[in-house]
């Protein structure tokens, strides 16, 4: 590549674009060792691309757009400008086709309506939500009642004490749902989550699961993570004798990755403080753990000369470190954060073994690669998100800090101390200031909401926890064969009672939280491309990332507010006020479409209070208000209904209208929302638009359950609110 870009520039005589291109050609081969860092970025937009068709492609376009691709790199080769287009397109079309390739391979059947079975499986997972009970996922292999195609693995709550293990063979009744639908246009899609995860329904059990003795053997998968969570179990009921309450439940969160039994409290005032990453095993975790690890057995090994002189102890330490990561991955439940986190952990280890530098952006590139062909689903995923760009604003930064000049010895062992000991608190201020600024549109975009005053709670707790909370926990997992776990435990209990307390402090500042309204997919881009402009590129070019950036960031408050909400359900019916808030109707209890509503508008009330705010005028037959002049009728009987179609310009019935409405300039009935989902209406003047989720998500295989014509029979309501909230 570079000999072809070595090449003469005699800009004399060339016209303003030929100079512009041979300008672009040259500061390309300056950045040529940088160009290997792009390849995950073309290779996820070609998998963003499969992802914003509102139809489902043919595998003779995903196959044309790689042929074309091809030909262009084989066509341009003497072009170096356009041959590097050309190659980016043909990484893309790469793209596109891998995640085409996915999408074929996880298909299985979905439960296409509500039913009540009798169900005989595998249990899969087990997750705690206490006090609510626990979630259960189910390998089927058998439905008496209802051969044929059935989902291959379903998901339901389980409110009864009797938990079964993971790989027992059960039979239970459960009350099966089709996969919710979103709760809003562009809002989040379980759906299409669901899909890649495998699973084909949602529900409940009507009792507690029985165990079947006459069960065939289960697939290996199970049986390995039943092996596995029989220790996860063993280490988390030796935790808890040690360190019952919330102290016990956080430290098994951070041992094995079970977070059901921490406080809602507890967790909301992580999350409100900017701690919550603390919870979520990720690279922090892994590289705490493994890395200590790495530290501890060198230094143990480098006090024998004898061993240090005569063997690569760096490596035999990278290789133990890379098992115990490997151990702590499998401890802590496997999830993708996590697999992930020890993906990176292990292109740094392997550049440890073959003399390489450990922790640079190409280790980052090539474990963003990984995942991407392996998962490209991933690249919707918010943990995908965040972790990723943290890593690559870390690591770009730190690749331009001068370390030497930091490095100089001081005169006496106080200044070295003193020095260290401000090195330190810097790092930890620079790496959370770096990697809050790094993760806050994915943050505000996805959660609606950014924590003020995360880098105070940082410096005030990294410390404890990098060489308190961590190192613990790591000893709690070399003690605990012998049974010597609570003198660690105990530590390690100290350290978590100190963090929670300064996250409960900081969580309850004046305006520790900033609610976000939903912001427009384009800012969000606009935000990504320039960040990765910034870091990626070392020449001062890449400073033509922050223009892109700010006009992200100067567009994140231009998608316009919906004026009226209709749930998915039909039940809750939201309307804007003057006051620029949503007032509701219809609900009765907080619901998680009520919730999430709030949460896209930005609204920072709690959803209980903002469901006694009346903004509608209600009798026991209908709802009426006035949105922006036209007057709006939410129906909840047969016998207001005539009366509310002559008179009103939006009419939201939770009946069937028939067309008998032809007065009403809008109508939203049961059968329109069980065809097309959730409705947003946008009033404009005497204009009124009108999104619906069905719209919204277009027809892809994780949306066939919505794809119905008007004309048939509406099917059975369905428990779907009630678990919604679980199962999301």
């Amino acid at each position: 590549m570079r000999k072809m870009l070595n090449f003469r520039r005699n800009n004399d005589g060339l016209n303003p674009l030929a100079r512009l291109l041979a300008r672009l050609s040259a500061m390309l081969e300056a950045e040529s060792d940088r160009w290997f860092l792009w390849l995950p970025i073309v290779f996820g937009i070609g998998i963003g691309i499969y992802f914003s068709l509102p139809q489902e492609p043919g595998t003779t376009i995903v196959f044309v757009a790689i042929v074309i691709a091809a030909s262009l790199c084989l066509m341009t080769r003497a072009f170096p400008l356009v041959w590097i287009i050309a190659i980016a397109c043909l990484c893309a079309a790469l793209g596109f086709a891998d995640a085409k390739l996915r999408t074929t391979l996880v298909d299985q059947p979905v439960l296409k309506k509500s039913r009540t079975l009798t169900v005989h499986g595998w249990v899969e997972r087990t997750e705690n939500r206490l006090p609510r009970g626990a979630r259960i996922t189910l390998r089927v292999f058998e439905v008496p009642s209802a051969p044929g195609q059935f989902p291959a693995r379903i998901r339901f709550m389980s409110r009864f004490d009797d938990v079964p293990a993971t790989g027992t063979a059960i039979v239970a009744r459960v009350r099966l749902n089709p996969i919710p639908d979103p709760v809003l246009p562009g809002g989040f899609d379980f759906g299409r989550k669901a899909y890649y995860a495998g699973l084909g329904a949602v529900g409940f059990a009507y009792a507690p699961a029985k165990t079947l003795t006459d069960a065939p053997t289960p697939p290996l998968g199970i049986r390995l993570r039943a092996a596995i969570d029989r220790v996860r179990h063993g280490v988390e009921k030796r935790i808890l004798t040690v360190l019952p309450g919330q102290s016990g439940a956080t430290a098994t969160a951070l041992i094995t990755g079970e977070r059901g039994r921490i406080p809602k409290e507890t967790l909301q005032s992580l999350r409100d403080s900017g701690l919550a990453h603390m919870l979520a095993i990720s690279g922090l975790h892994m590289a705490l753990m493994a890395g200590t690890l790495f530290w501890l057995l060198r230094a143990v090994a480098a006090a024998f000369p004898a061993l240090a002189l005569r063997y690569p102890i760096k490596k035999w330490a990278a290789v133990l470190a890379l098992a115990g990561g490997a151990f702590y991955l499998a401890l802590s439940g496997g999830a993708i954060a996590t697999q992930r986190a020890f993906l990176m952990m292990a292109i740094i280890f392997t550049a440890i073994l073959i003399d390489r530098p450990a922790l640079t952006l190409r280790n980052v590139a090539i474990a963003a690669i990984v995942i991407l062909v392996l998962f490209p689903e991933s690249l919707l995923d918010v943990s995908f998100q965040m972790s990723f760009a943290a890593v690559t604003a870390l690591v770009a930064v730190y690749e331009r800090l001068d370390r030497k000049r930091w490095q100089s010895v001081p005169a006496s062992p106080v200044q070295w101390v003193g020095r260290k000991a401000i090195l330190y608190f810097a790092g930890i201020a620079l790496t959370t200031l770096v990697a809050s600024i790094a993760v806050a549109p994915f943050a505000a975009f996805h959660f609606h909401k950014l924590a003020q005053y995360s880098l105070v709670a940082n410096l005030a707790t990294m410390p404890l926890f990098g060489l308190v909370v961590m190192p613990a926990a790591l000893a709690v997992l070399v003690t605990m064969p012998l049974g010597l776990e609570a003198v660690p435990l105990h530590v390690m209990s100290w350290g978590i009672d100190h963090v929670l307390s300064i996250a409960s402090a900081v969580s309850h500042w004046e305006g520790a939280t900033i609610e976000v309204a939903a912001m427009p997919v384009l800012s969000l881009l606009a935000l990504i491309s320039g960040g990765l402009w910034l870091c990626l590129w070392r020449g001062t070019w890449r400073l033509a990332g922050l223009p892109v950036a700010a006009l992200g960031l100067l567009n994140v408050a231009s998608l316009p507010k919906p004026d009226l909400l209709v749930d998915r359900d039909g039940k809750i019916v939201a309307i804007r006020t003057d006051a620029d808030t949503l007032t509701f109707s219809g609900g009765r209890r907080t619901s998680y479409s009520l919730t999430q509503w709030l949460k896209a508008d930005g609204d920072p009330r709690d959803p209980a209070a903002a469901l006694k705010e009346r903004g509608f005028r209600c009798d026991e037959l209908a709802c009426v208000a006035t949105v922006k002049g036209k007057s709006v009728a939410f129906v909840r009987h047969a016998a207001a209904l005539a009366e509310e179609c002559a008179r009103s310009d939006i009419v939201i019935s939770q009946l069937p209208v028939n067309r008998n409405c032809r007065k009403a300039r809008v109508t939203v009935d049961a059968i329109d929302l069980w065809e097309h989902g959730a409705h947003a209406l946008y009033l404009d003047g005497q204009s009124i638009q009108i999104k619906t989720v069905a719209k919204q998500r277009g027809s892809r295989p994780w949306t066939r359950t919505i794809a119905k014509k008007r004309g048939r029979a509406i099917p059975e309501s369905d428990d779907s609110a009630a678990y919604a909230s679980e199962t999301e």
